[in-house]
Formats: structure tokens, C-alpha cells, sequence
């Protein structure tokens, strides 16, 4: 069939995953990454049951956990794509299955709403399952801006990063990527237990993350408020936010017209001094999360724009 093959070989397959993608999530019960984190949590008991050991130990077995668990599911997969009658439609699922963003946004929607209702209880619970950081502490502001910060850092995580690295380097370095970054925050050094063991997956995906970060900055340019933008970042402090975090939450501020940053507390001994983002704007409430929900999902729709406009101009370039 000429016609199948043509769907398959060209750009409507990739575009039919990236819709799918943004508009029917896999649910996270049904998503194969959940059980990864899983096996990366059970990992890390096994490879790591005495954080007490010396930081040269700590730091090997989690560069040895790490390459234990990224290569074999890569060349596991790898193996399956060479199998598959077409490969093609096998790595745009692989793609699909990377792209879960759908139960980000479902867990902050949650957090919104119990915020909304001023169910203080409730939303300090639902945080707990979304962010590091203590949530017990944390006000109504600081659950809406923690929930902002984690909408907006994910979004160019997941959505961003993903495609970026896909784009440049196919499914296999995509997969990788991704992989890393789930490591990177199961293992998250902001951990106590996981400062040393964590060490290498996270200045791995530190830089990794860079290329989705900078995208959301640039979109936010493009698309809404670039002088402010421009502004903000320039006169923004750099003491703990690497630059291109800083350039994302920066670009979440403008878009939302709230500060963001300050003070987080990820133990009862682990306080960190965040820099302060835009701090002449008003602190965050419920309706500013709200606001970030919508501007999220307006910023992958107008991605998704661009990227059309790219894809349709390379498709007719070569036909």
C-alpha cells in the first residue's frame, strides 16, 4: 500500500503522536514511566542503604546505578525496534509514551482547585505527591507559587527538552534524556540521603535541561511580553537558580505577572535561599495557578504552531 507507506514515512504520523500527546495523555496508571520511577526508587533503597558512607562510594554507586539503569532498557528497546515490522510507528510510540505531561497537569489542576476551595489540608497533601520539598510548612502562597514553579519547570522539562533532543538526535537520545531526568528526580540531591548518590545524574541532566529551558524563555519572548522579559532576567540575581532556570521561571513570571523563587525547605536541616524572581510583582494565589494552567496550554499549542510551520516547510522541500 503506497499510501500507508507515504503516512508512515512522512511527517502526518509524527504530527497524529504529537496530538495524541497533548490531547489524550496515557493516564498515569496505565503509563510505562511510572513503573520506571518505581524501579529507579527500588534502585536507589538497594545501591544506596547507608547515605552515611564515604562521598567517593556514595558517588560511584550513583554512577554506576545510573548506567544500570538507563543502558540495558535501551538496548532492550533498541532490540524490539529491530524486530518490529514497522519500526517507524514503534519509536513515534516510544516518543508518545516520553511526552507524559497529561498527569503533571492533572496533579496541579487538583492542587488548584483544593486551593480554590480553601481546602489548606487537602492541597498540602496533593502538593506532597508533586513536589520535593516539604509541604507541610508551605501557606496557600507558597503552595501556588511551588505549583507554578513545577507546572512551568516540567512543562520544558517533558514537553520541551524532549522534543528538542528528539529532533536533534532521535528516539534512542530522547529516551535517554528522558530517562535521566526521571533519575534525576528520584535521586534529587536536594535530598539529604541523596546528596552524594544523586551527584552525577543531577549535573547530567543539569545541562541536559538547558536547550528545553532556553525554548520556554524564547516562546514566552516571542509570543507575550520580550522587553519585560528581557528586563527581568537582566536585573534578576544568579546565587542559586542556574542561568537557564533562571531564564524559565523568569519567563513564568512575566507571563503571570507574579514572583516567584524564595526560600525552600526540602528537610527539617535543608533550607535553601533561593534568589527572590521579580519581586516587584504581587505574590502568587490560586487564581495566578490557575492563570499558569491556561498559559501553559497555551504555550504548547502556539510550540506546536511553530514547529508545523517548520515541519510543513521541510515536507514540501523534499517531496
Amino acid at each position: 500500500m503506497p499510501e500507508f507507506e507515504l503516512l508512515l514515512s512522512g511527517p502526518v504520523l509524527f504530527w497524529l503522536t504529537l496530538l495524541m500527546a497533548a490531547l489524550l495523555p496515557l493516564p498515569q496508571s496505565y503509563q510505562p514511566l511510572t513503573f520506571y520511577r518505581f524501579f529507579a526508587q527500588k534502585l536507589a533503597h538497594k545501591v544506596n542503604p547507608d547515605p552515611n558512607r564515604s562521598k567517593q562510594q556514595l558517588r560511584l554507586s550513583g554512577t554506576l546505578a545510573l548506567l544500570l539503569a538507563v543502558v540495558p532498557f535501551i538496548i532492550i528497546l533498541a532490540a524490539f525496534s529491530w524486530l518490529m515490522a514497522w519500526p517507524e510507528v514503534y519509536q513515534l510510540l516510544l516518543l508518545y509514551l516520553c511526552l507524559d505531561f497529561g498527569p503533571v497537569r492533572h496533579r496541579i489542576s487538583r492542587l488548584q482547585q483544593a486551593l480554590q476551595g480553601r481546602q489548606l489540608s487537602l492541597a498540602k497533601d496533593l502538593a506532597s505527591h508533586v513536589l520535593l520539598r516539604q509541604t507541610q510548612p508551605l501557606s496557600a502562597v507558597g503552595l501556588s507559587k511551588a505549583g507554578i514553579e513545577s507546572l512551568w519547570l516540567q512543562f520544558a522539562q517533558i514537553w520541551l527538552t524532549t522534543l528538542f533532543w528528539y529532533l536533534i538526535g532521535g528516539i534512542w537520545l530522547a529516551i535517554t534524556i528522558r530517562l535521566l531526568l526521571i533519575l534525576q528526580q528520584e535521586w534529587s540531591p536536594k535530598l539529604e540521603h541523596n546528596r552524594h548518590f544523586g551527584a552525577t545524574t543531577a549535573i547530567l541532566a543539569r545541562y541536559l535541561l538547558w536547550p528545553g529551558y532556553w525554548l520556554c524563555f524564547a516562546l514566552v519572548c516571542i509570543r507575550l511580553r520580550c522587553r519585560s522579559t528581557l528586563s527581568h532576567f537582566r536585573h534578576s540575581r544568579t546565587t542559586y537558580f542556574d542561568i537557564a532556570q533562571r531564564a524559565c521561571l523568569i519567563s513564568a513570571c512575566t507571563s503571570l505577572r507574579c514572583r516567584l523563587g524564595g526560600p525552600a525547605m526540602y528537610s527539617t536541616t535543608n533550607k535553601i535561599n533561593r534568589d527572590k524572581l521579580a519581586p516587584e510583582y504581587p505574590e502568587p494565589n490560586h487564581s495566578h495557578l490557575l492563570h499558569a494552567l491556561s498559559a501553559q496550554q497555551q504555550l504548547l499549542h502556539f510550540m506546536l504552531a511553530i514547529l508545523l510551520l517548520f515541519t510543513a516547510g521541510w515536507w514540501l522541500f523534499t517531496i
